[in-house]
């Protein structure tokens, strides 16, 4: 058998997209890292960041590897292949509401980044983003991953920068970040849970349903699972970074993310006032390769991309995203609506594992017929 060849620009670029699909608005402002981590205070956030990625890379690990597998014509189609034909369906369209509200929840996180630093009214910077990422999606997945594939690393190291000016201050101050650590969890944030282990473990499951779709589109344009699985974990390797960094900067920066919208963009400013002018473009650099993935993925459902019927069905969504996103502050839509989608995802999960583990010929599937065996 010939060996399977890995592309390695390829790999990078997807690893790179991984990275800007995931670090989105409630990534990138901080507010995600801050209700289901930091609040929990140094030690138990960052070994909660320790679980979340090896969660996540399961996760990604094993649906890139079936995405390249099956080739599905439509991504959702994965929730058929791991549930069978009738909870698959109800999972698909409980899929395409929940990235519809994480779509919304992440153009208001654009309004709340763009009118925290430039002053601009909060839907004006909602209306920005929104047609962005739309004029971004009809351009089709293989354009959209190679743009965002750039933006991805591009996050990471600002978000590095941040984190590397917190271990800096608490070089300093070798007291702050205990000292913090006992007094976050009483500063008035939300929080995504009352334990942190279930917080990391729910942020995880969110995770999966939140990228499954992704997952399974990035995977199918590899050329070989080899070079699929590799580019999953080298992305998740990417995330684990940031999410230590912004729980380190949260917490050691404690006073000054205190009563904002956008915590990051808070402590970009204070480390430095130039640091702040470049991070908050990047910043909405962030959240506009995320809603473009978000809006993409949740049009293919109706549509394959590139055709007049997806950029007629991915127009009208965008024009009812941009003003539902006006609606809710961006951290009471974070707090409602992403916890809950980690409890779905336990569901899931338990599906995966029993095709994947236990019953390899559970719930068949093929593309010609749904409910019959594929023949390999």
């Amino acid at each position: 058998m010939e060996k399977e060849s890995i592309r390695v620009k390829k790999v990078l670029i997807l690893a790179g997209a991984l990275c800007a699909y995931w670090i989105g608005s409630g990534f990138a402002t901080g507010q995600e890292v801050l209700q289901f981590l930091a609040t929990s205070g140094a030690a138990k956030g960052l070994i909660g960041a320790i679980i979340y990625t090896i969660l996540l890379g399961f996760f990604a690990y094993t649906l890139y590897g079936t995405g390249q597998k099956m080739q599905f014509e439509n991504p959702y189609d994965i929730f058929v292949y791991y549930c069978g034909k009738y909870v698959g369906k109800a999972y698909v369209w409980f899929s395409v509401v929940l990235m519809y509200g994480i779509y919304v929840t992440m153009l208001a996180g654009a309004g709340a980044t763009l009118h925290q630093y430039y002053g601009i009214a909060s839907s004006m910077g909602t209306y920005i983003v929104a047609l962005l990422a739309l004029a971004t999606a009809v351009l089709g997945v293989e354009k959209l991953i190679d743009i965002i594939g750039v933006i991805g690393p591009v996050k990471i190291v600002f978000l590095a920068i941040m984190g590397i000016a917190a271990l800096a201050t608490f070089a300093k101050q070798p007291n702050l970040l205990s000292a913090n650590s006992a007094l976050i969890a009483t500063a008035g944030f939300k929080t995504a849970s009352g334990n942190w282990l279930w917080s990391a473990i729910l942020w995880a499951f969110l995770g999966l349903m939140f990228g499954i779709t992704f997952f399974v589109i990035s995977g199918s344009s590899c050329k070989n699972v080899k070079e699929a699985k590799l580019s999953s974990l080298i992305g998740v390797g990417g995330i684990f970074v940031a999410v230590v960094f912004v729980v380190i900067m949260e917490i050691v920066y404690l006073d000054v993310i205190r009563g904002q919208q956008v915590p990051t963009l808070a402590i970009a400013k204070h480390v430095s006032p130039i640091l702040g002018m470049v991070f908050a473009p990047i910043l909405t650099l962030c959240i506009y390769s995320a809603v473009s993935s978000i809006i993409l993925v949740v049009t293919r459902n109706f549509a394959v991309d590139k055709t007049k019927k997806f950029n007629i069905v991915a127009t009208g969504l965008t024009l009812v995203g941009m003003f539902a996103g006006t609606l809710l502050p961006f951290d009471q839509l974070v707090n409602i609506l992403y916890p809950i989608s980690g409890y779905i995802g336990i569901v899931l999960v338990a599906f995966m594992i029993y095709k994947e583990f236990i019953n390899k010929n559970a719930f068949p599937y093929s593309k010609n017929n749904k409910e019959s065996v594929e023949n390999k």
